[in-house]
């Protein structure tokens, strides 16, 4: 795995490396606006992960302008899942006996993921870091693919839920058409009636996908430095982008080999490549732009190589042929929403109960439409919880790049894919968490005991030992002991009845002021 040319790791060191100009310089390599980068990304180890996916309190800078991931959420994320099913499959917690009861736990506790060990000088309990180590849950099997790519969902080919509309899940593109190839039928390479009157600095023709989609000569080596989201990147060839997912070693897929989710075997060349619309449709590809000059999207009236329908000369370079085709020239305009890019948005997580204004950035929130024009495709905000229940939001202020959507009150708390969503185009998720509101309905304390009982809502779970987020102390001291912490009570002993008990759980704390019997 590590053998392959890891260039790309330019990335990763470069990122603060602003981002220069590439619109005007045509493709090979394409602009790397929209999506995930024409690269591989089989570097695994924590540093990598977390220059996306930033831990807190480790130093590390918000992810690079341009790349669609939130990190805030990520601790609120995890701790959201406690007390939920534990699904099992590549991304199980690392300790699924936590009550050591020889039986696999079927929940979520705090310690079926946070190990908790002596502290070597006070020899206090206290967690023991390993799990600030991504991969030390987040598990990938072998072969070249990362952990994005060892989910359940990549394994079951539903490649829309992490790529929006820019690429179909792979039963909900079109099946391959049983019909020949036409002279306008976009070829991955070497079409045979290729427009070879134009030539790519890669040595490509017009009609086929690494016309564009390539490194600048066309070699295996890479291009490099190529300006993306994700700072400098080294660009590779379609096929090694296509095989670099590490997709092809999934195993146990109820789809079958994932070879043949592309290729099929059994047919000739001509009629294999009309196997790449199982998830690269004619909707989804004829849905791709990025909104160059920021005014929004009018197809066909765009910069060149910004996408695949904002000008005619990439019509041609998907549609070329050797002969010539004068309606081409006319200008196209789809009559469907284009696929938008969702960068970033203002606030990841907050307390259920919370009502305000969300602010969501990014790029082709707005697209002109229909054969004359005449269409306004506009963004929505979907939500969608870990059930798959689905919020639609209108915004209340939107532009081609930014919309402002008011989240109500009464959102439950869960975690949520966000996406801005145009008729049927789905932009890419991010994830925002709404966490439990911590609340204390009654506190009592028993004088004779010194016995603090607490009943409440949104309490989560008790970790005993130092730093691990749950707490409960009176006067600013902690209880010597908490006998209970669950199910919405808590019952913890002072050395006397305190004034004033303070609960903290890894959600918020709350103060209250006991009674006293």
């Amino acid at each position: 795995m590590r053998n392959l040319h890891i260039s790309i790791i330019s990335f990763l060191l470069l990122i603060s490396t602003s981002m220069t100009a590439w619109g005007d310089i045509p493709p090979p390599p394409v602009n790397q606006n929209l999506g995930i980068p024409d690269t591989q990304f089989n570097l695994l180890y924590k540093e990598v992960c977390w220059r996306c996916h930033k831990p807190a309190n480790l130093g590390f800078d918000a992810p690079p302008e341009g790349v669609p991931v939130k990190t805030t959420y990520l601790p609120d994320r995890h701790h959201q899942h406690v007390n939920t099913e534990i699904a099992g499959g590549p991304e199980q917690p690392p300790f699924m006996d936590a009550n050591r009861d020889g039986v696999e736990d079927t929940t979520y506790t705090c310690l079926n993921c946070h190990e908790l060990g002596p502290n070597g000088i006070t020899n206090a309990l206290e967690l023991v870091q390993s799990f600030r180590d991504c991969l030390f849950c987040h598990i990938v099997e072998g072969g070249e693919r990362t952990v994005h790519h060892d989910t359940p969902l990549a394994k079951e080919a539903l490649c829309g839920t992490c790529h929006g509309s820019l690429i179909r899940s792979l039963d909900t593109g079109m099946a391959p058409p049983s019909y020949q190839p036409s002279i306008i039928t976009p070829w991955r390479s070497g079409k045979p009636n290729g427009d070879d009157s134009l030539t790519s600095s890669a040595g490509t023709h017009p009609g086929n996908c690494n016309y564009c989609h390539n490194t600048r000569d066309g070699s295996t080596s890479g291009t490099p430095d190529v300006p993306s989201g994700f700072g400098p990147i080294t660009v590779f060839t379609n096929k090694q982008n296509h095989h670099g997912t590490g997709v092809p070693t999934i195993t146990g897929s109820s789809k079958g080999s994932p070879c043949t989710w592309c290729h099929n075997i059994d047919q000739p060349l001509e009629e294999g490549i009309r196997g790449c619309q199982r998830c690269h449709d004619i909707e989804s590809l004829h849905n791709i732009e990025y909104d160059a000059d920021g005014d929004g999207i009018v197809p066909g009236a765009e910069t060149a190589f910004n996408g695949h329908i904002g000008n005619t000369d990439n019509c041609w370079g998907c549609h070329g042929n050797d002969r010539e085709v004068s309606s081409l020239s006319a200008g196209f305009s789809p009559a469907t929403a284009i696929t938008p890019q969702l960068d970033s948005i203002n606030l990841s997580t907050w307390e259920q109960g919370t009502a305000f204004e969300l602010t969501l950035k990014g790029n082709g929130f707005i697209n002109q439409g229909g054969l004359l024009g005449e269409l306004a495709f506009r963004p929505e905000v979907q939500l969608t919880d870990s059930a798959g229940n689905i919020t639609v939001l209108t915004p209340v202020a939107e532009s081609v790049n930014s919309v402002q959507v008011a989240i109500p009150a009464t959102l439950p708390a869960d975690n949520y894919r966000v996406q801005i969503k145009k008729d049927t185009a789905l932009s890419n998720p991010l994830v925002a968490t709404v966490t439990p509101a911590l609340n204390i309905g009654n506190a009592i304390c028993y004088s004779r005991f010194n016995l603090v009982i607490l009943t409440g809502t949104g309490l989560s779970q008790f970790l005993p030992g130092e730093n691990t987020g749950t707490s409960i102390t009176g006067d600013g001291t902690e209880a010597f002991r908490v006998f209970r912490w669950k199910n919405g009570m808590i019952a913890a002993m002072f050395t006397a009845c305190p004034t004033t008990v303070e609960v903290t759980n890894v959600f918020d704390s709350v103060s209250i002021n006991p009674r006293v019997y």
